[in-house]
């Protein structure tokens, strides 16, 4: 340890008296800590909302899509799963037909986006989780059924235990038909029992009819064609990363779609506000480290007396603001560790015991989680802020006092 940092050691942790500059720099050094640990929490809140929302919309989109360039459809013989489920980093694939059709149930109306899945597509998803009425099936007793959102059971006014007798009704136009025409004629209907409602969030439960790939494909008249193949990929494989291997792989007649580009405004909306609080967060941490700036003004005043007598042993200017510099990186930067520490045991306990709940939500408690690279920004941003707080009094120092250093080196 050199001579600075031993002497700036010996003021900030000074056993023999309790000044008032021994008890700002605490204020100082609490200040930081408790701002730095809100920093920690806020953003691990962000990172816990992106994350429910992502776990949300999993359960209907795959991590990757693949959808036609130009045509509406994929035919099966220009492109097929077993092709795509040999490519790196791909755990499975499925075909999906996913078209808007018209529903009624009894004299209600309305359109919904009808998704025809294969069978194992509510394993595979977890969907039957998010089921809170009925059974989570495709098929019962031989004959298709489909599972709705809560949003349109409520738009259809549909009672489900009424689904033996009197059957939700689906129709899509016809092929080469035209509306205008001959609706009666141009509509292909076909009936269709509910056998669950579901609840993920209001994109899907307003929307969303999941029935078997097969009754969609004979309802809009598919043959050996469907709407999208749908990737799934295997644990801890960088989607983004991915999407341009398959990308490169499928060529430029279809594209690949990820998650997040699906629903990229939510995903966009989350991540901005993340940035502008950390932003704001991050004013609120450099004004607090200010408070820096008083302690290391009243403590250089306090301190002339050691300053002439460290000059009258050959210390040189760069020593004595070295001395003071150091003191204010030691607050800030026991500050910003204490902080760093206290925050990440917050978001632990939070993660482990839930200490902040929310009542009548998606989740039981507040989703929290922690992004290294957050954690990096937070401990440089504080690093920065405490430079600035601490070299500016030093500045402000080394010119008044600079002519008298000076005088006292030319006597000696």
């Amino acid at each position: 340890m050199d001579v600075s940092s031993f002497i700036a050691k010996r003021y900030l942790f000074s056993k023999k008296t309790l000044s008032i500059i021994t008890v700002m720099s605490l204020i100082c050094m609490l200040v930081v800590a408790l701002v730095t640990m809100a920093m920690i929490v806020v953003l691990s809140a962000f990172n816990g909302i992106e994350k429910l929302i992502d776990s949300r919309y999993e359960y209907f989109d795959a991590d990757l899509t693949v959808l036609p360039l130009t045509d509406k459809v994929i035919l099966q013989d220009s492109l097929d799963c077993a092709s795509l489920e040999n490519l790196p980093g791909v755990a499975s694939c499925a075909r999906v037909i996913e078209e808007r059709v018209f529903a009624e149930y009894d004299k209600s109306q309305r359109i919904v986006i009808l998704k025809g899945v294969e069978e194992d597509f509510i394993a595979r998803t977890g969907l039957d989780s998010m089921v809170f009425a009925g059974e989570a099936v495709l098929e019962m007793e031989g004959v298709p059924t489909a599972l709705i959102g809560v949003g349109v059971q409520y738009d259809l006014n549909l009672r489900l235990f009424e689904q033996l007798h009197r059957p939700m009704q689906v129709s899509a136009v016809l092929r080469g038909r035209k509306l205008s025409q001959n609706p009666e004629a141009a509509l292909n209907k076909k009936r269709l029992p509910v056998s669950g409602i579901f609840s993920i969030n209001i994109d899907f439960d307003s929307d969303y009819v999941i029935a078997p790939i097969d009754f969609a494909a004979d309802l809009l008249q598919y043959r050996d064609e469907y709407s999208a193949l749908e990737l799934r990929l295997e644990p801890h494989v960088d989607a983004e990363k991915a999407k341009k291997e398959i990308q490169a792989a499928v060529g430029g007649d279809y594209r690949v779609s990820s998650r997040a580009d699906k629903h990229q405004l939510i995903y966009k909306t989350n991540r901005t506000e993340k940035w502008v609080t950390f932003l704001n967060m991050g004013f609120i941490l450099l004004i607090a480290t200010f408070n820096i700036i008083a302690a290391l003004t009243l403590l250089i005043n306090e301190k002339r007396e050691d300053i002439r007598i460290l000059i009258g042993m050959g210390a040189t200017e760069r020593t004595i603001r070295r001395i003071f510099f150091i003191e204010g990186a030691m607050i800030n930067a026991l500050g910003a560790v204490c902080g760093l520490l206290l925050g990440l045991l917050f978001v632990y306990l939070q993660q482990r015991f839930g200490i902040i709940r929310l009542e009548g939500g998606l989740v039981d408690f507040y989703p929290v989680e922690i992004h290294g690279w957050d954690v990096v920004a937070i401990f440089a941003l504080v690093v920065f802020s405490g430079w600035i707080s601490s070299i500016a009094p030093v500045r402000i120092f080394t010119r008044k006092y600079a002519a008298w250093i000076r005088k006292a080196g030319a006597a000696r």
